[in-house]
């Protein structure tokens, strides 16, 4: 029955994804490639673990866990293709609901992850394992040890399996644990006149699903708390494609106070209609940067405040920068910080194009373990990307938020998200070097 489902679970999606190349639409590649790429991989830790359980459950309640467990596949797949219709099935967005797939997704993955560890553990212990086996062979063993291992083994299965389902059942609190991270950050070149600059960094708030109303609220209430002098958002503000979905997150924008502004950059996410969200943004007092530059005046002291548009082309990134930049002018002796959604663009930058870059998009590395407020193990860090913190090249310096929001599978596990308050000091000031970053 399970191995059944799994086909099905995979042929629905390809069909899908075909069905969706054949109407045209965007989200086509992305389907036809979560099959091989995440959805096969998810088969196999199911059917693994399916075959463990079976093996040590009674048959009553092995029965009980692969009805459930084909039940759970149909939830996930269900919200995964209705993720971003703008009025999702409201089946699948009640309480007790909404979290199924996103938690049963999450756990086999951390499950698949558990046995390719111990898969490699296991290949290189095999010449330490068969010398130990022959040592063995030489002497009598009770049967009892034998049998009191075997029941050892037997729940210490049982318990480690249990692990990834309790990872993901508690990140679903960590989700949306919204934290204001208050940072010092020193920058080479920043003048005395503006010491002290408070201004608060916001990204990814992918309004839709679990990020409604009450929690967009507790964003803006948690910002105005920083009484920041400006806020600037660095994208990916949507979730679905179209409807009234987002209305809550203009009425939240709306009521942040800032007396420099709110100023945004527009993200991977929002270029399903980038026209109707920069004007709604508009409305609620939020000013998107697309491509452009705006020169401000801080007391009568100058600065810049700069975004440049989301880039999807990789391979186009530098030729993209530069031309933007270029049409800017000549850098002035002016301070300048630039909203770019994606921190893996900063190394394709301009040299020298701004003080300090703000990003987000990969939502603090998304998976790990947060050391602190500024340090985590995670695995989009240990791939080499810049997940969250502080970054440097040359004297430029990159921040990279956690970001409020998520979005798709996997949930957050171990890595909350960040309202980050970043005050910007001159090192004639306080007398001490820029902020350190680590090297792109």
């Amino acid at each position: 029955m399970v191995w059944i489902a799994q086909v099905t679970l995979n042929a629905v999606l390809l069909l899908v994804g075909a069905w969706l190349t054949w109407q045209g639409s965007r989200r086509a590649t992305f389907l036809l490639a979560l099959v091989p790429l995440v959805f096969v991989p998810f088969s196999y830790a199911r059917l693994r673990l399916h075959r463990f359980l079976e093996a040590r459950l009674a048959g009553a309640l092995a029965w009980c866990f692969t009805v459930l467990g084909v039940l759970f596949d149909a939830i996930m797949v269900a919200q995964l293709l209705n993720a971003r219709q703008p009025a999702p099935t409201w089946i699948l967005q009640t309480s007790g609901v909404t979290w199924v797939g996103a938690v049963w997704f999450s756990a086999h993955e951390i499950l698949l992850l558990a046995y390719g560890f111990a898969g490699l553990a296991r290949l290189c212990s095999r010449p330490f394992r068969s010398r130990l086996a022959r040592l063995r062979s030489t002497t009598a063993r009770p049967e009892e040890l034998v049998l009191g291992r075997r029941e050892l083994l037997h729940k210490a299965g049982l318990f480690g399996v249990a692990i990834p389902f309790g990872v993901s059942l508690s990140s679903i609190a960590v989700s949306y644990d919204f934290r204001v991270e208050h940072r010092e950050i020193v920058l080479p070149f920043w003048p005395e006149q503006l010491d002290g600059l408070r201004v608060v960094h916001l990204s990814d708030i992918h309004v839709g699903g679990d990020m409604n109303r009450p929690r967009l609220l507790q964003v803006a209430e948690l910002t105005n708390q920083c009484r920041p002098d400006m806020v600037l958002h660095t994208g990916d503000f949507l979730t679905h494609r179209s409807g009234d979905f987002d209305a809550p997150l203009y009425e939240a924008l709306g009521r942040v106070q800032a007396p420099y502004g709110q100023w945004a950059s527009l993200g991977n996410h929002d270029f399903d209609d980038p026209q109707r969200l920069e004007r709604r943004l508009r409305d609620c007092g939020v000013i998107v940067l697309r491509n452009r530059l705006v020169p401000l005046s801080l007391h009568g002291e100058p600065l810049e405040i700069a975004g440049i548009d989301f880039t999807f082309g990789r391979s186009e990134r530098a030729a993209v920068y530069q031309h933007v930049v270029t049409g800017w002018g000549a850098r002035r002796n002016v301070p300048r910080i630039l909203l770019n959604h994606d921190p893996t663009a900063f190394e394709a930058l301009p040299a020298g194009c701004a003080d300090l870059v703000l990003s987000g998009h990969l939502h603090g590395g998304h998976i790990g373990v947060q050391l602190g407020s500024a340090h985590a193990i995670t695995v989009v860090g240990l791939a080499g990307f810049p997940d969250q913190g502080m970054f440097s090249r040359g004297d430029m310096l990159l921040y990279v938020t956690r970001c409020v929001g998520f979005y798709g599978y996997p949930m957050r596990i171990g890595i909350p998200p960040e309202i980050a308050l970043l005050v910007l000091r001159s090192p004639r000031v306080v007398g001490q070097p820029p902020t350190p970053g680590r090297r792109i």
